[in-house]
């Protein structure tokens, strides 16, 4: 029986993508940085978290730092929309499981966004600035919940999401298509294919019955 499902936040919950790239574009023009012309090739640049990013766009330590806090300011400046349909699995989730997010993303930014939506009431724990390595924050999770592996769902939209939920040995696993993208021959145990958020729900409903 599920008890709680973990939401990601970028990805899968707010469509941001778009403001990411926008935002390496002012870091490259700052920076003296070249960024692809197109969304599609800063999607493939991007890899699996930042500091891949930064690597592959050769960004060196000390201007690591410089866009890290580039990207902060920038941030601020922007509202992503969230993804259609995602107001009401969030809603529907609530009334059945706790709901909790964990984000890669600062934790005020996050909150601030979530407000702005009316959609932080669902959650009853959300936690930012989790790096690149989600697998600590999971197991923190099931420690203070106090829940077996198998009563706990992880949402996500990246290899990232998936590897650490791995790692934290979780049982139950679902990364979706409509989010940053991620290479499904390398997440074996995602039997879903999600296109549009609301089919969370059928997919949660599946995982709990079996």
């Amino acid at each position: 029986m599920i008890k709680l499902v973990i939401f990601d936040y970028d990805g899968v919950i707010v469509d941001s993508f778009i403001t990411v790239y926008d935002i390496y574009k002012t870091i490259g023009s700052k920076l003296n940085v070249k960024i692809p012309s197109t969304i599609e090739e800063f999607r493939k640049t991007y890899g699996d978290n930042f500091s891949e990013c930064y690597k592959n766009l050769g960004i060196d330590k000390d201007n690591q730092t410089k866009a890290m806090k580039i990207f902060g300011e920038e941030l601020e400046n922007k509202n992503p929309e969230i993804f259609c349909g995602i107001k009401d699995v969030l809603s529907w989730a609530n009334e059945h499981y706790e709901v909790i997010l964990i984000s890669s993303n600062y934790t005020k930014e996050v909150l601030q966004k979530l407000e702005n939506n009316n959609i932080h009431k669902y959650f009853s724990f959300i936690d930012g600035n989790c790096a690149i390595n989600k697998s600590e924050k999971f197991k923190f999770i099931l420690e203070k919940y106090k829940l077996k592996s198998n009563e706990v769902i992880v949402i996500g939209d990246r290899l990232s999401d998936y590897t650490s939920a791995i790692e934290a040995e979780i049982e139950h696993i679902i990364i979706v298509e409509y989010g940053w993208g991620y290479d499904r021959n390398k997440c074996p145990n995602n039997k879903f294919v999600i296109n549009e958020a609301i089919q969370l729900i059928d997919a949660i409903k599946e995982i709990d019955v079996s």
